[in-house]
């Protein structure tokens, strides 16, 4: 149970910094592929490792080859590696799950982009006051904000072209990791 609570809570770090910085960072990746392991140790996963990692590797390079054209973030393709290790049992649970949420997303961004943006600089602004308070759990939880510059934060309005739009899917597959979760 507490494995389960270890990755629900990185999961929504990692869809509120994708979200916000569009950055997913690669001490959260390696977390949950720690936390895989330790789950693994203690008989919570790890029935189907052989099954889940030969789909995990197959998955990762036509994603890493699709990263290459640009089509697919870097990060979302390293945050796929644990999601679907921790999927082995529920793949089709993993899949289903990151598809609604994307769609979800996509159309969020279709219909609210602007208003979306602006909410982006309001948390933006919080969570940057926040830091000066200098929290230890606010430091893990909002590691992008510790490693990047304001002026390189995209916080710009979203343009009037719907197709021109960054789409955080590192918030998808957190969403999928839930469904993994359930």
């Amino acid at each position: 149970m507490f494995i389960w609570f270890c990755f629900a809570v990185v999961l929504i770090v990692i869809a509120l910094n994708d979200f916000m910085f569009f950055r997913i960072e690669n001490e959260y990746v390696l977390f949950l592929l720690l936390l895989y392991v330790v789950s693994c140790i203690f008989g919570v996963s790890g029935q189907n490792f052989a099954e889940a990692f030969g789909i995990t590797c197959i998955t990762f390079a036509i994603c890493f080859v699709l990263n290459q054209f640009n089509l697919v973030g870097g990060g979302d393709v390293k945050l796929l590696v644990p999601l679907m290790l921790f999927a082995e049992n529920n793949m089709f649970g993993f899949i289903w799950g990151t598809a609604i949420g994307g769609v979800v997303l996509a159309l969020i961004y279709i219909f609210c982009g602007k208003q979306l943006a602006l909410f982006r600089k309001r948390l933006f602004i919080i969570f940057s006051a926040m830091k000066k308070k200098k929290i230890r759990f606010l430091r893990f939880a909002l590691l992008s904000l510790y490693k990047i510059r304001a002026k390189s934060v995209k916080l710009e309005v979203s343009s009037t072209d719907v197709l021109k739009q960054e789409v955080p899917y590192g918030v998808a597959l957190s969403c999928g990791g839930f469904f993994v979760i359930f």
